[in-house]
């Protein structure tokens, strides 16, 4: 025997599936004290503080939930004993209709002889359509060489009219008696249903053998896995001025259908991932083999490779909202592709390729389309999925372009509305309220981070979300407005995000407000950010960009015998606010593939140009209240006979 100092136990259960009960068996109540819920899974633990008798005696843990695995439970205990052995059995309650199984057992045996009997009758059915078949066969009554004998034909004919008599009279009885007999099962069905039905509940229960030399004071703790369970970060981004930090406030979505409430527990939150394979993968030898598929089949290629993990998964009956971001081979996000789930329920990817969708009970996959890719498939198994696609090798004869409005396809832009709506409507949808937050402690390892938070809080067994609040930061960002005129008239708040690596971030839903209004819903993809993280705070309707034609020039050279073409386009940035604010214009020059077409950049008026890409940019301060132009022009010289667009 051990000596019986504080003791310390880490104990694998001994496989012994059953263990019958004993009159030394002391019942144990216990509560969950603490569970740490990771990505998908939570590691419970249960404490009990209780008196362990002296001698050889077991303690009986009971009412635990049957989707414990017995053999992976580790037990702790702590105190002047020793435990010996751990098993566990599975204990059956009735919750009601006990008191009426006799009666149920009674009605059920009474059904079966009336259903046997029935089936006897349907025997007697069989005899005689045997009997009419015989006598339809026995219609010849004649003799040889002297032809029909009328006495006998005459005797057959009464036999055979008084014996079919008789079998019509049979069978009529023999339904009588059948139909007698439904109707009497019938009664006994709706007997047996008016009965209160017999309700059970199974309970594992955990078996601890100890052994004390007298009756002592003792603490055991056990915990163990479950697989119902998990949580999904989310992010509030909030932005008073672009002169203030941004506040970035770090929510964990956490859900559960373990099969027990977790009440008034504590709780932490970690970034692991417990059960992922935790080992290396190893590479397997590579063949080069001939591809006539050019370009695009290496494209396929590169896409289905970085699709074969996600496809590899099985579905998750847990999931019911998943997100991501869909991208070519070459890592570019996909612009307005549909996202789309069994049930009607779709979506489009935003201007960075995310996208988000609930996924109903019934559907297993999610549909995945974009305009010249090829369209996935895949079962709906994590929260986040992120999917390449791969070029289609047909070439589009026609492309039509749907809008989506709740769900439902316009064919007219007008028919959509306006992507923020006004302020009121923004309003609206706030979210935004002052709360009184319990602290958190963090704690890192090499592999993941742990959150433990100090307030206590409660969990049904239900899978519905609760938001559990992990902490605020306030983060030092760079506000840069961006702005492209050509295309869109508005100016673009961009936050950028240096050193976002020690904040604890994973990728996740990301919700953002700008001065009191909500913005939108992206998602913030850790995966592929650079050294700067960079966030789209949407436009701002204080900062007025316009674009407009200043300078129409069309002549010919006589000597060259060339027409030469010039634009000038002027660019007005008003600032409305009451802070200087930094903005980065762009703009383009046509590129010429024609060497007989010259395109020439008269003056830039400040801005940086890409001769690859015809890309002109100027990164330009506007103080509170003012405005700025800037002004350049191009020339294009080109053949006569060579038609040139230049007026956009």
């Amino acid at each position: 025997m051990l000596p019986r100092t504080a003791l310390s136990l880490f104990v694998l259960l001994s496989l012994s599936p059953w263990v019958q009960a004993s009159s030394d068996e002391k019942e144990v109540r216990h509560s969950i004290d603490h569970v740490t819920v990771y990505r998908q899974g939570a590691q419970i633990k249960r404490t009990a503080n209780t008196v362990v008798p002296g001698g050889t005696s077991t303690l009986v843990f009971p009412d635990l939930p049957t989707a414990i695995d017995p053999s992976q439970v580790r037990i702790t205990g702590t105190g002047d004993f020793t435990i010996l052995s751990v098993t566990h059995r599975y204990h059956t309650d009735t919750l009601s209709g006990a008191e009426s199984q006799a009666e149920r057992e009674r009605l059920q045996k009474e059904r079966n002889d009336l259903y046997h009997k029935m089936q006897q009758e349907q025997h007697w059915y069989t005899i005689l359509d045997k009997e009419e078949q015989l006598l339809a066969s026995h219609t010849q009554f004649t003799v040889k060489d002297s032809g029909v004998d009328l006495a006998r034909l005459v005797d057959a004919t009464k036999f055979m009219r008084a014996r079919r008599i008789e079998l019509l009279q049979e069978r009529q009885a023999i339904d009588q008696r059948i139909g007698d007999m439904q109707a009497n099962l019938t009664k006994l069905d709706l007997a047996m249903g008016a009965l209160p039905p017999l309700r059970t509940e199974t309970h594992l229960e955990m078996l601890i053998h100890t052994e004390a030399a007298a009756q002592t004071s003792g603490t055991i703790s056990f915990g163990y896995w479950m697989q119902s369970a998990g949580w999904d970060p989310a992010y509030n981004a909030r932005v008073e001025s672009v002169t203030d930090p941004l506040k970035l406030e770090s929510i964990a979505l956490v859900k559960q259908q373990t099969g027990e409430d977790w009440d008034r527990v504590n709780l932490s939150v970690s970034t692991g991932t417990p059960n992922r394979n935790r080992s290396k993968p190893n590479l397997t030898p590579w063949f080069l083999h001939a591809n006539h598929q050019g370009h695009a089949g290496a494209a396929a290629s590169t896409a289905a490779a970085a699709n074969n993990w996600l496809k590899t998964q099985p579905y998750n009956p847990a999931v019911r909202q998943v997100r991501g971001q869909l991208y070519d081979a070459q890592g570019q996000p996909l612009i307005g592709a549909t996202v789309s789930v069994s049930g009607g329920r779709n979506t489009v990817t935003d201007i960075n390729g995310f996208y988000m969708i609930d996924v109903p009970t019934n559907a297993r996959n999610i549909s995945y389309q974009s305009m010249g890719m090829v369209a996935e498939n895949i079962a709906v198994s994590n929260s986040v999925m992120n999917v390449a696609m791969a070029p289609a090798m047909e070439r589009l004869e026609e492309v039509s372009v749907a809008y989506f409005s709740d769900g439902i396809a316009v064919e007219d832009e007008s028919d959509r509305g306006s992507l923020f709506g006004s302020r009121r409507e923004r309003a609206a949808q706030r979210a935004a309220q002052a709360f009184d937050y319990a602290s958190v402690t963090v704690q890192s390892t090499p592999t993941q981070t742990r959150f433990d938070i100090a307030a206590k809080y409660t969990i049904a067994s239900d899978g519905i979300v609760q938001s559990v609040r992990i902490k605020d930061m306030e983060v030092p960002t760079e506000f840069l407005y961006q702005a492209t005129p050509k295309l869109d008239a508005q100016a673009y708040l961009m936050a950028h995000i240096m050193d976002w690596e020690e904040l604890d971030l994973i990728s996740g839903r990301l919700r953002i407000y700008f001065e009191d209004d909500f913005v939108g819903e992206s998602t913030l993809a850790l995966n592929l950010a650079s050294d700067t993280l960079s966030l789209s705070l949407g436009p701002d309707p204080a900062i007025q960009v316009r674009r407009k034609l200043k300078g129409h020039d069309n002549k010919s050279n006589i000597i060259t015998g060339k027409r030469e073409l010039e634009r000038t386009w002027e660019i007005t940035v008003d600032n409305r606010k009451q802070q200087p604010i930094r903005i980065v214009i762009d703009d383009q020059l046509p590129l010429s593939n024609d060497e007989d077409v010259e395109v020439k950049a008269e003056s830039l008026g400040g801005g940086k140009l890409d001769k690859d890409t015809g890309r002109v940019e100027w990164d330009i301060t506007v103080k509170p209240s003012e405005r700025k132009n800037i002004r350049f022009k191009y020339g294009v010289q080109a053949p006569r006979d060579t038609p040139i667009r230049l007026d956009s």
